[in-house]
């Protein structure tokens, strides 16, 4: 039986169902609303196992979903019928699930409240007051014990309690400094900051936290390695859920005798004379004795037993000593005789038996009550904190005891710091109240009824008592813990992301740490995802104060703009800010200019609106500064994010609103939007329209279409380009522009010609195409020790020339040999689409492919929003949703080049070809077919010139994973090698290039000259690239819109 002689127990206590119940809820019902089932979507789309979803995630109709709710729930004034409630919870059970929930919560904006198992005093993990989504970490709560390195892997939905039994299961002599309450969670115990009953002897338990796996805003799993040391300094003490969701911590166990002593006294002011003269003399010794030795003291006002219907004070020492009775009672006799402790009066047992004994539980309780995740059922309850740096003199204390009569309720809990807490710099980790604090004081108030006048009293009360307090305790700040939380002393409320306000709380919880968990925020997640009422802030302007370019650039925008300076600084990001780096790396695509040495912007600017876009040119123009335009094209040679003279980014991916119009059959795009986005916005508009363009979801449609973008519907619909009825641009003055005012030249130019040579393009306006309803797909493989060359000569015939309802590209890779073992060989891939169903399919190309041998079990019928999946090998049964996703998987080192074809390779260069292939071994091939509705229209339609007369076009391919530079002038040396080899096969005088494979081995220009533009740009651009010279000298004379492979003037 447990014991009810501590109110500091009811701290504990909580609703809750014992788990197996949970784990036996029933199948979840589905809720109506679109949010769920959107995130239900992505969720599914994001995990390995779609089917365990269904699981995992409760919505506000499932009957099981207030259960859920409040099994975690600490606090009964936090679980009423007007307590807000989660739009959804989700319950993983593996850590993919906590990925997939961050970016699927990410994608659709709302807020993520991450709940494993703290205190949480104040409802911060399970309250909002906008709308939110629960991520309960109870599922995740293994433990592994490592005896020989004497350290643990632990969850963060496990308990204290389960981590304190696994660790006594394994061994009798660990132990681990961490929280006397069994049932409080891992998780949030050591992201705070966690203390217990060893912490004079061995410190806090985030002092023993050797590593950790956290999920980052982009939902990748970081340990202490690929977090880096800041990261993982703040997650210790500085409260995880500011920085991503903490998934488990691995800690160092300590060593613990194999007897402990515990003994529990109480004093009260109507039967003896000297308490106080006992607290006055606690402050002195408990905090500097021997620090084998804590001292917990509780003070409560009780009903006097000596003077009937009075109030008196109570005092009880509760104590935890690493060693044996006889050696506490003689330490007590010489540090504190006042005490009058006899050896009778101590109990001697195993560390994991004193575990028990502080929970309250009888002598003699099995260790496997600690398994027990379930307190009894939760007081309405309020707390605060304070440290206290001096002694409170007797004065002061028989003062404190009188306010504490008259309010009759609230009590204090005094928790003595010294020993190893004195030795442990402020600064090792985010939880900063070390040497020169005596005590922490914990203000705690419990009542059973239920009612808000009730609770305004009960507040009243304890805010009274902390307000009596102030003279005792530190000051600027007066600092607080954050384990017990206390919105009292502050709040950021509702996404205002104010550094103003979060400083407020922010220096009281974590003193001097305070600013730098500020850069460590506004580093790892800049936008704030990661928020609550008192996450750390971000405060990107702070780290560009002493960057004269910055502020001349911001007060510019500002002015331009008509922004306030805090609007400013969340579209312009500094080089010395902290969120630098990971702006700038979110939408690199090559790991090639991912290094050290890669030159880097001096500003960073993420527009949110169109005029900002229009201020950041004309202020980089007044400034004399290049500026690079990033909106997510492949950009292989990182043209938009990379310069040899001092230059400013202006990156798009805040601009991305899609409107379709069913009407006019026509959407309006902004350039920082994916194909992606724009395939899924109108899939869920119409199941009869689409649109021609890449096969890549997370390229962005600005770089896609301003460089004439294709995709598997080109030979029916023809590039992105020859759908593209409207646009508008930023010019060089600052001017917004559309097709009728730039006029048709420009209009014309950024239509395959590259916008950013001529301004920054803000939004196209496109035709949408009709499709059928079924769409039919198929990929075949064959090698070179099969029919591969019979079927590759044919196939040069066939697919430019075929129906144009059908795109047939082929790979060719170097692959290993199935034949001839430790041998390559050559593989060809063809992937192909149909506009109509496969018995049409089947029939076509058993008329005019027969060697394909192409059968109807070979092909997929689907939708066309479907094909756009399976084209990304996204397994069959995928919601379309997933295309939202932005993020790529880390970038690899690639390197790109282009040809085209116009008559097809004879069968002797195609085996001269397999050849080299086979012998450099590594460099592939991708064939587009062009034919059809590329043959129809003229090559000076737009700037795009490579129409009829071009059978195919090619792209080089060479991807790596080592980095360095001997390993880039292989790879490089290769892929130039199997460029070389098809020479006489390609076009010639020019050799013609593709724009969106930027190859910078066609020639680059180094002083903006028209000779220099003439030698890449002819190859680009062909009989096209004088008028998009006359073009660009026109709107752009002085050719402030330049880089490597820009339009020249002349």
């Amino acid at each position: 039986m447990r014991k009810s002689h501590s109110f500091v127990s009811l701290s504990m206590q909580a609703l809750m169902i014992p788990l197996f119940l949970v784990l036996l809820l029933p199948l979840h019902v589905s809720a109506s609303d679109s949010v769920y089932e959107t995130f239900v979507q992505c969720l599914s789309n994001q995990t390995n196992q779609p089917g365990q979803v269904s699981n995992i995630v409760y919505s506000q109709t499932n009957p099981s979903y207030t259960t859920v709710l409040r099994a975690y729930i600490r606090n009964s004034r936090f679980n009423t019928s007007t307590t807000p409630k989660p739009t959804i919870i989700v319950t993983p059970t593996q850590e993919s699930h906590v990925q997939a929930t961050v970016i699927c919560t990410k994608n659709i904006g709302i807020q993520l409240k991450i709940r494993s198992g703290g205190h949480d005093y104040e409802g911060v993990s399970y309250i909002s007051d906008v709308p939110f989504i629960i991520l309960d970490m109870f599922n995740l709560r293994s433990i592994t014990i490592n005896l020989q390195e004497q350290t643990a892997w632990v969850e963060s939905g496990a308990t204290l309690g389960e981590l304190y039994y696994r660790i006594w299961e394994k061994s009798k002599v660990l132990g681990f400094p961490a929280g006397l309450c069994p049932t409080v969670g891992v998780g949030g115990h050591l992201s705070g900051g966690g203390y217990g009953n060893m912490l004079r002897k061995h410190g806090l338990s985030v002092d023993h936290v050797l590593d950790a796996k956290l999920v980052d805003v982009n939902g990748k799993i970081l340990d202490k390695e690929s977090m880096g040391e800041d990261l993982f300094w703040a997650i210790r003490g500085g409260g995880g859920a500011s920085f991503g969701v903490i998934l488990s911590y691995k800690i160092k166990l300590i060593p613990v005798p194999e007897t402990v002593s515990v003994f529990r006294i109480e004093r009260s002011l109507d039967e003896e004379e000297n308490v106080t003269d006992i607290v006055y003399k606690w402050q002195q010794v408990a905090p500097t004795t021997d620090d084998n030795l804590w001292m917990r003291m509780l003070v409560q006002p009780v009903s006097s037993k000596v003077n009937k219907g009075e109030k008196t004070i109570r005092i009880s020492i509760l104590t935890m000593f690493l060693g044996n009775a006889e050696e506490l009672v003689a330490l007590l006799d010489k540090d504190f005789p006042e005490l009058g402790m006899k050896k009778e009066g101590v109990m001697e047992m195993s560390w994991i038996e004193s575990v028990v004994w502080w929970a309250n539980y009888d002598n003699g309780t099995s260790p496997s009550v600690l398994l027990d995740r379930n307190p009894d059922s939760a007081n309405f309850l309020k707390r605060k904190s304070d440290y206290v740096q001096t002694p409170i003199s007797k004065d002061g204390l028989e003062w404190l005891w009188k306010r504490m009569i008259e309010l009759g309720k609230t009590g204090l809990v005094f928790n003595p710091y010294g020993g190893k807490m004195n030795e442990i710099p402020a600064s090792a980790t985010a939880f900063p109240h070390r040497a020169g604090n005596l005590f922490k004081i914990q203000y705690s108030m419990n009542w059973d009824e239920e009612g808000i006048e009730l609770e305004k009293n009960y507040t009243a009360q304890i805010r009274r008592l902390y307000s009596y307090m102030t003279p005792f305790v530190s000051k600027n700040p007066r600092s607080a813990f954050l384990n017990y939380r206390d919105l009292d002393i502050g709040t950021n409320n509702n996404d205002k992301n104010s550094y103003e306000e979060g400083e407020v709380y922010g220096v009281k919880y974590f003193n001097d740490n305070f600013h730098r968990l500020v850069k460590v925020k506004t580093a790892v997640d800049p936008h704030n995802f990661f928020w609550n009422e008192q996450s750390i802030p971000t405060n990107p302007t702070s780290w560009a104060a002493s960057d004269p370019l910055f502020n001349t650039i911001s007060q510019c925008v500002s002015a331009q703009a008509k922004l306030q300076s805090n609007e400013v600084s969340k579209i312009l990001v500094a080089k010395n800010s902290p969120s630098y780096t990971s702006v700038l790396q979110n939408y690199i695509r090559n790991a090639r200019f991912n290094t050290t040495a890669t030159p880097k912007p001096a500003i960073i600017v993420t527009p949110t609106a169109e005029s900002h876009v229009s201020a950041a040119v004309v202020c980089a123009k007044k400034s004399g500064i290049q500026i690079r335009i990033r909106s997510g094209g492949h950009d292989y040679e990182g043209v938009s994010y990379v310069s040899d003279v001092a230059f400013i980014i202006i990156d798009m991916f805040n601009l991305r609103s899609i409107d379709i119009d069913l009407k006019t059959q026509t959407a309006w795009v902004q350039t920082g939007a994916t194909l992606g986005e724009l395939y899924y916005s109108i899939s869920q508009k119409s199941n009869t329209l689409g649109f021609p363009a890449g096969i890549c979801p997370t390229v962005g449609v600005g770089g896609h279409i301003s460089g004439g973008g294709y995709g598997f519907l080109i030979r029916k619909f023809g590039l992105t380009t020859d759908n593209v009825v409207d646009a508008k641009i930023v010019d060089v003055q600052g001017r917004i522009l559309d097709r009728k005012s730039m006029g048709e030249d420009l209009f014309w130019a950024i239509r395959g010609g590259g916008g950013a040579s001529f301004g920054v393009i803000l939004s196209f306006q496109l035709r949408l195409v009709k499709l059928p309803a079924t769409i039919s797909v198929f990929r075949l493989e064959r090698y070179l020790e099969e029919n591969a060359t019979d079927v590759v000569v044919k196939y040069q015939q066939v697919a430019p020339t075929t129906d144009e309802n059908l795109f047939m590209r082929m790979l060719v890779q170097p692959v290993d040999s199935k034949v001839k073992k430790g041998e390559k060989t050559v593989r060809i891939t063809i992937i192909a689409e149909y506009q109509g169903d496969a018995n049409t399919l089947v029939a076509l190309l058993g008329k005019e492919f027969p060697e394909l041998g192409l059968k109807k079990g070979d092909i997929a019928e689907m939708s066309w929003i479907q094909s756009v999946l399976w084209w990304n090998q996204i397994p069959n049964g995928t919601a379309p949703s997933v295309l939202l996703n932005r993020s790529e998987n880390d970038a690899d080192f690639v390197r790109r080049k282009s040809d085209y074809l116009k008559t097809p390779i004879p069968r002797a260069g195609l085996e001269s070809i397999w050849t080299k292939i086979v012998a450099i071994g590594k460099p592939g091939l991708v064939f587009n077919p062009y034919g059809g509705k590329m043959n129809q229209i003229p090559p000076t339609a737009t700037a795009f010139a490579h129409r009829a007369g071009f059978l195919f076009k090619i792209q080089h391919s060479t991807t790596w994973s080592e980095a360095g530079p001997e390993a880039e002038q292989l790879h490089t040396s290769e892929i130039r090698q199997l460029h070389d080899a098809l020479t006489p096969y390609v076009s010639q005088n020019p050799r013609s290039a593709y724009l969106n494979y930027r190859d910078f081995d066609i020639g680059i220009s180094k002083k903006g000259t028209y000779e220099e533009g003439k030698v890449y740009g002819e190859k680009y651009f062909n009989q096209n690239f004088d008028r998009l010279v006359q073009v660009k000298t026109r709107v752009d004379p002085e050719n402030f819109f330049r880089n490597q492979q820009s339009i020249p003037t002349r």
